[in-house]
């Protein structure tokens, strides 16, 4: 399969006004904005790599890579299986090879069919209530999971694969968060082996799609699910999750990366709890050798609530955290 071709021939039947940019890279139109007054921009903001199908636009922000591509487009997930699976799986061949054994790990070599997503196709109604909407629960591929009684959080690589779902349940089950393992049996499959959660950084599959850019890039670094939704429904859509307090090893190396080798900053925003600014500040001190660092603080009325999180955060509170937030130094002090 010549992928180069494949991709080329779909975006130029897709998009509008597709352009080359280079040997490997396409411009065009970007399908998911448009202008205040409801017309297309003129301007070919869209870019994407016909090798990886990884995308970016320089005007809105959209980001992704092939599967998300056809996604957002509004196919449904059993078309693209049908149509797109084969292409897919080869451009997401091309990504770039892990350069030494810590970031090997991070493109998982058994991942689950994302089919399996069909089994959980419903709106979670906890969250709705919670403020989220629709299009960010379908963004996230946030669903629900009748025979566990759980909502699901669907966990990519940063390829894009499908490597493991979490489930939080809503009817006081013990733990409230799980990893699926034996849950899969449910479904006729096997169980799955011990996840490596410190290999992923949740959205990342998104974000990586920033290299398109090749420009210093943002990115604000949360604590779980609902903080990393609720930033990117503010429009922060740079956002990325730990799933924990502590960063490690395998997504220091993805921030480095993500953020152009210390071009662009990162912005630690997790839980505004002692475990959250312990957190951040043993993140902030391993990333601020090679990257510039900031702290988002919490709005006055939220400081003394050691329960708040990004999710209790008005949209404007987040965009004012990020506009004022510190440097990184300047938090050691202050929390000194």
């Amino acid at each position: 399969m010549d992928v180069r071709y494949e991709i080329e021939n779909l975006i130029r039947a897709q998009l509008s006004g597709v352009g080359r940019t280079g040997p490997n890279d396409l411009s065009a139109r970007c399908p998911f904005h448009r202008k205040s007054d409801g017309s297309q921009e003129r301007s070919p903001s869209f870019a994407m790599a016909l090798d990886t199908g990884l995308y970016f636009c320089h005007s809105c922000g959209a980001k992704g890579n092939l599967y998300t591509f056809f996604r957002d487009l509004g196919m449904e997930r059993q078309e693209i299986e049908l149509n797109y699976k084969n292409l897919i799986d080869a451009a997401k061949g091309n990504l770039p090879a892990a350069k030494d054994p810590i970031r090997a790990e991070i493109f998982d070599k058994n991942p689950l069919d994302h089919r399996l997503l069909g089994l959980l196709d419903y709106e979670p109604n906890d969250l709705r209530q919670a403020g989220f909407t629709s299009e960010t629960l379908k963004h996230f591929e946030v669903g629900f999971d009748q025979w566990h009684f759980r909502t699901t959080y669907p966990i990519r690589d940063l390829g894009g694969s499908l490597v493991a779902i979490s489930g939080r349940s809503v009817n006081g089950a013990v733990p409230r968060y799980k990893v699926y393992n034996k849950e899969y049996m449910t479904w006729g499959l096997p169980p799955r082996d011990e996840w490596q959660r410190g290999n992923v950084l949740y959205n990342g599959h998104r974000l990586y799609s920033l290299y398109q850019s090749r420009d210093p890039v943002d990115i604000i670094v949360v604590e779980g699910f609902k903080a990393c939704m609720w930033v990117h429904q503010a429009g922060l859509t740079n956002v990325g999750a730990l799933l924990g307090h502590y960063m490690t090893e395998p997504q220091r190396w993805i921030l480095e990366d993500l953020t152009g080798g210390g071009g662009g900053t990162v912005y630690m925003f997790l839980d505004n709890n002692w475990p959250g600014w312990h957190g951040c500040e043993v993140a902030g001190k391993t990333l601020a050798k090679s990257v510039k660092v900031r702290v988002m603080m919490y709005p006055p009325r939220l400081r003394d609530d050691d329960k708040a999180q990004p999710d209790s955060c008005t949209p404007e509170e987040i965009w004012y955290a990020k506009e004022t937030a510190i440097d990184f130094y300047s938090f050691r002090a202050m929390r000194s």
